[in-house]
């Protein structure tokens, strides 16, 4: 199997796509009959043990994301990808072999699906649907670091509210892409904002945050070669799932 050369695939070098999808937007049916021959033995027993319809479609519908996603830029039927995980469970592509280095990360949240793909180097992503109602004191007490606890306790409830959300994504962005599990705990780093509120890099992880829709607030973590100073992120609807 030959390294596509398409100009998506080579800005992936120095660029990283976020793909998302809403599951409610995708007929549940039709996902069935297309996509289910494309997963695993393995992820067909999970979602076969689902207990219910709603989370076997956002189940499905996350497979397919991540398939479909990675097969955009190649010419890998979306039933070819194997995966592996590590230690704590971040899966990585372990055939075709051609593709590898190919890095992904996935994320859901209420109404959206994202699938954060580079070449540039490892990634995480996550995002929160921010209406949802959280006791957000009590999370910060425990997962926040004394500094942003008292950054937090320092705003209006409104800017607490919103800066919880982005300081919680940030950093689950940032450990999905560290792959360390619990072994570093979200208390044990403080993430800053510059003065255009964006999140300041951690060593070489670009942190970034971003709003896919009005509902949703997301970060993305890119760890950067050397020489690349700065990975663009770009956002973009899969509205070719089906």
């Amino acid at each position: 199997m030959r390294l596509p050369a398409t100009s998506d695939w080579d800005a992936l070098q120095t660029a990283a796509h976020a793909w998302q999808v809403d599951p409610d937007d995708i007929d549940a049916r039709t996902l069935e009959l297309r996509c289910t021959a494309w997963l695993s033995p393995e992820e067909r027993t999970r979602l076969d043990r689902l207990p219910n319809d709603r989370l076997k479609h956002v189940y499905l519908t996350s497979r397919a994301l991540c398939r479909g996603t990675l097969s955009r830029y190649t010419d890998v039927d979306p039933a070819a990808w194997t995966f592996v995980a590590n230690a704590h469970g971040k899966p990585a592509i372990a055939a075709p072999v051609e593709f590898e280095t190919f890095r992904f990360n996935l994320t859901h949240s209420e109404g959206l699906l994202a699938c954060l793909v580079t070449r540039a180097g490892q990634v995480g992503v996550d995002v929160e649907e921010t209406s949802r109602g959280v006791d957000a004191d009590r999370i910060a007490h425990h997962f926040f670091s004394a500094a942003e606890q008292a950054c937090l306790t320092a705003l209006g409830p409104e800017q607490r509210r919103g800066r919880f959300f982005e300081y919680w994504v940030v950093k689950e962005a940032y450990l999905k892409g560290c792959a360390t599990g619990l072994s570093r705990s979200p208390e044990q780093f403080t993430v800053q904002f510059d003065e255009d509120g964006q999140p300041s890099a951690i060593d070489r992880w670009q942190l970034t945050l971003h709003r896919p829709t009005p509902r949703h607030v997301a970060a993305t973590a890119v760890w950067r070669q050397p020489d690349i100073v700065a990975v663009p992120v770009t956002w973009r609807v899969y509205d070719g799932l089906l």
